[in-house]
């Protein structure tokens, strides 16, 4: 039985006959490199066909000319006691063709030539081309394409296979030895294009091939190309390789190796990572991303790699991705550090700086939920280490970078229960101030939900007044870690920052703070007077805590002191309160006569509560009452807990709040008809007043807004506390000053109260085309078959990608938030951060990522690039121009992602003088 010929090659579908530019450089490439390329001959292998049935049309044959005397008559010759096997064919199958011309056969009937778009399906094997000959006798089929009346060659064979698609310029394929001859195989594997100039396959189904060439540029004359004189493939086995070199603008480079032998199995295996070499400034000469990468399976991952450093400094990482189809996708990084704290190699002081980043992302929706998202590292990880080059996309993000001040994380599940309103969620969250080094843990936060339930509400659809009336629960457990201690002594200035290490977990988890609490609202909702709403509610709330405090006086440093001792054992908080609130809608309208402003709507939302708490002091389980030469005062057993003390004091509390919406319609001469343009999207105020207060009756005011300026280009929100009461400010005999609060309103005074916090946040991309090309890229990225670890990356990262069809783009993100506490310094925050790019020409463009931070006064980590697109090459200058990791990148790459390694590199410090 003779096997079937088949080739997987797959068609070039995007190929180009440009010619292509001249002008291009030399570049010296790493040998090492070079020997991927030959792995893609791997698709030169060939298999055996499966049988395919009959068809059920009959084809034609010629009649035999010898007339039978008679058909009906028997055979008087005994038959032979010993049957003999009846021979086969060298024909596994049917061959159908079909032409769009003629089809001449010869008088024999063992030729059959085919003119004008002829074509031949033998099993699952379809040949097409311009001109088919079938010679029976000589078992081959031989197919070429034609000259037209301009001498121009037409009608190329394209040969299927399948689903695998190549053209070819003439084949000869011999069906009863299995052999064939291929010349000028042009065809794709991947991003690269592979092109022979002969090729043979013998009966063993291995391909030998002869002047091969491979690349990546898609001209039909490539600017660069690795030659090979002659290669044998071994299905299934190996590769092996004569003399091959690399070609680069025609001009073949002294680089190549007398042979080659490579593994042929296409897909993935662990190995060895080669490393990238590179100096800087702080850390001097060094080796980064050496290691080996470990292939478990189709969906496990994992990369070891390392960087070390000539002034010391090394660094070890391990990356993981995994994937389960249809089920879930996820990425797990570890990064060590230890960088020298100066740039002399003198010094022997070191810091050790982790990092820890995991991502799981379910892909399925079902009743139940995982996923996470963690990023904690040391105080100063980003400090120490340059994010910018040498470290994964998942650590090179915009969540994290060298300002950034804070880190958080969460890990969560949730689970619903078909047919019932419950569901629960256990979440493990962390939050860590790189600044203070405060670090919060929530190890774990159980919550028990019931979703709001109308039990007067008719099942047959009938309306009834107490259809509105509705019932909820919820439960949420949480045991609380911090490394914050407090004031140590209590008239400490701030509070104390503990070490947050292995050694003291395991005291930070015994004093985690515990507790259980559970919330029964109860609502209802009707028409009040035609155009008001009227919502009254009842809400009960429960504390459950495993200790209180015992308060008492003590005498520290000559002078009476309250203290407080932990009593251990189960107790309890009920609080409750009833509350009313009345909201309606007012519009309002203004007609501008003149300009291109027709009208102004003013949309009020103004609403009015009020709300009844007991006094819940004079229960001594809540609080404990002591005197002073002044007055009476309380303190609460529960303070600092969890889920906070009972409520204090009676309160009776009238709450008002008043929100507005402001828009215009606009219609310019441009305009067919007025358009909508919201002028504030929302501006908000409110607050409360205590009627039943001896003193402070007045909360403080919350105030936000949030508004587009110059029609969606900068979206703003503000947001801000106002205390309406006056502060004072004292100084003591020892010289330091304290502020305390009095019953005085501050606009008595002429002054509208203090500001306690305040946050402004603003983002844009100043060209409108590039933010309509951010959003197209998100999606196309989404879309993509890139890994998730990368499309994350990208999506969250759109200046990542250098778009040469936009002229400029210019992205600036601020952000500013502030705080004045009682007794302490006011503080801000604030950021800017500015990325952009500018296009030269259409070949070239001009990259910088910088910012500046306002607390410390300092140029964040700036790079400047400078991009040129070489058609299947690019080439990038990144500069580090100041800073700790002043440094300077040159690249010259090809972009196909099969051959990233291929490049030449030059990094070196920006002043540097060797």
């Amino acid at each position: 039985m003779l096997k079937v010929f088949g080739i997987t090659l797959r068609k070039c579908v995007n190929f180009s006959l440009e010619a292509k530019k001249q002008g291009f450089n030399s570049i010296f490439v790493r040998l090492s490199f070079i020997f991927l390329s030959l792995f893609l001959f791997v698709s030169l292998g060939t298999h055996a066909q499966e049988r395919l049935s009959t068809p059920k049309d009959v084809l034609p044959v010629a009649t035999d000319t010898i007339p039978v005397a008679n058909p009906l008559a028997q055979d008087t010759i005994p038959k032979d006691s010993v049957a003999l096997p009846q021979k086969k064919s060298d024909i596994e199958t049917t061959i159908n063709y079909s032409a769009r011309d003629s089809i001449f056969t010869s008088i024999d009937g063992k030729q059959i030539t085919l003119y004008g778009n002829a074509k031949i399906i033998y099993g699952e094997i379809e040949l097409d081309a311009e001109e088919i000959v079938i010679d029976y006798a000589k078992n081959t089929l031989t197919a070429h394409g034609v000259r037209d009346s301009l001498g121009q060659r037409i009608g190329y064979p394209i040969f299927k296979n399948g689903q695998e698609v190549y053209e070819t310029k003439d084949i000869i394929y011999n069906f009863k030895t299995g052999r064939a001859r291929i010349t000028e195989v042009v065809t794709t594997q991947g991003e690269g294009f592979i092109h022979g100039e002969t090729v043979f396959k013998n009966e063993k189904d291995e391909i030998f091939s002869i002047r091969n060439t491979y690349t990546t540029c898609n001209l039909e004359h490539p600017h660069f190309r690795i030659r090979s004189t002659k290669t044998k493939a071994i299905p299934n086995d190996k590769i092996v390789s004569g003399p091959f070199y690399f070609e680069l603008n025609d001009i073949p480079l002294p680089l190549g190796f007398a042979f080659g032998m490579f593994p042929m199995p296409r897909k993935s295996k662990s190995g060895i990572l080669f490393p990238s070499f590179g100096e800087e400034r702080r850390r001097g000469f060094n080796i980064r991303g050496g290691g080996y990468f470990f292939d478990f399976s189709e969906y496990v991952k994992l990369a070891l790699t390392a960087d070390v450093y000539s002034k010391g400094a090394y660094a070890f990482y391990a990356n993981s991705n995994y994937s389960k189809r249809y089920k879930y996708t996820g990425g797990f990084n570890l990064s060590f550090s230890k960088n020298n704290n100066s740039d002399q190699i003198e010094n022997t002081t070191y810091t050790n700086d982790y990092r820890i980043a995991w991502t799981h992302t379910p892909q399925t929706k079902g009743t139940g939920r995982f996923s996470a998202s963690v990023n904690a590292a040391t105080s100063t990880f980003n400090q120490n280490n340059n994010l910018i080059y040498g470290y994964t996309d998942q650590t090179n993000s915009s969540n994290f970078n060298n300002i950034t001040a804070k880190l958080s994380s969460n890990v969560s599940y949730s689970k619903r229960f078909t047919g019932t309103p419950f569901n629960i969620g256990l979440n493990m969250t962390h939050n860590q101030d790189l600044t203070t080094g405060q670090v919060d843990l929530s190890l774990p936060k159980v919550s028990v939900n019931m979703i709001n339930i109308y039990p007067f509400q008719r099942r047959d659809g009938q309306p009834t007044a107490l259809d509105n009336f509705s019932i909820g629960y919820k439960m949420d457990g949480s045991n609380q870690i911090t490394n914050n201690l407090g004031r140590i002594p209590s008239n400490a200035p701030r509070d104390s920052i503990a070490d947050f290490s292995l050694d003291n977990f395991g005291t930070f988890f015994k004093n985690g703070r515990k507790g259980i609490r559970h919330n029964i609202p109860l609502s209802y909702s009707t028409k009040f007077l035609k155009f008001f709403t009227l919502s009254p509610s009842f809400a009960y709330e429960e504390k459950w805590y495993f200790e209180k405090l015992d308060w008492r006086y003590t005498t520290v440093n000559g002078k009476q002191t309250l203290v407080a001792d932990t009593i251990q054992g189960f107790n309890r908080i009920a609080n409750y309160n009833v509350s009313a609130s009345l909201n309606t809608r007012i519009y309002g309208m203004y007609y501008l006569k003149k300009g291109n402003i027709q009208a102004i709507r003013h949309i009020m939302n103004p609403n009015i509560s009020f709300g009844v708490t007991p006094d819940f002091t004079k229960n001594e389980n809540y609080f404990q009452e002591f005197q002073d030469t002044v007055r009476t005062f309380y303190r609460a057993r529960h303070q600092g807990f969890v889920y906070g003390p009972s409520t204090t004091g009676k309160s009776g509390a009238i709450g008002f709040s008043l929100g507005n919406n402001l828009e215009a319609k606009i219609k310019s001469e441009k305009d067919t008809v007025a358009r909508k343009v919201m002028l504030i999207n929302n501006l908000s105020i409110s607050s409360s007043y205590n009627i039943v207060a001896d003193s402070f009756n007045l909360a403080p005011l919350s105030i936000s807004a949030n508004t587009n300026i110059k029609n969606g280009l900068v979206n703003v929100n503000l947001s801000a506390s106002l205390d309406p009461y006056t502060y004072l400010t004292s100084v003591g005999e020892d010289g330091t000053s304290t502020e305390r609060r009095i019953n005085s309103l501050a606009w008595k005074g002429g002054s509208p109260g203090r500001i306690t916090t305040a946050t402004m946040a603003m983002g844009t991309n100043l060209n409108p085309k590039g933010r309509d090309t951010d959003q197209e890229s998100r999606e196309k990225i989404s879309q993509s078959n890139l890994p998730e670890q990368d499309k994350q990356f990208l999506l969250n990262n759109p200046d990542a990608y250098v778009d040469f069809e936009i002229p400029w783009n210019l992205r600036v993100n601020y952000s500013l938030s502030y705080s004045h506490p009682l007794n302490q310094d006011p503080r801000i925050t604030q950021s800017l951060q500015m990325s952009g790019d500018m296009s030269l020409s259409e070949k070239w463009k001009v990259t910088f990522n910088t910012g500046y931070h306002f607390e410390s006064k300092e140029i964040t980590q700036t790079d400047i690039g400078i991009s040129r697109d070489l058609h299947c090459w690019t080439m990038r200058v990144n500069w580090v121009p100041f800073g700790r990791f002043q440094s300077l990148n040159f690249t010259i790459a090809v972009k196909s992602s099969l051959l990233q390694d291929l490049k030449f590199e030059r990094r070196k410090p920006f002043f540097d003088n060797l």
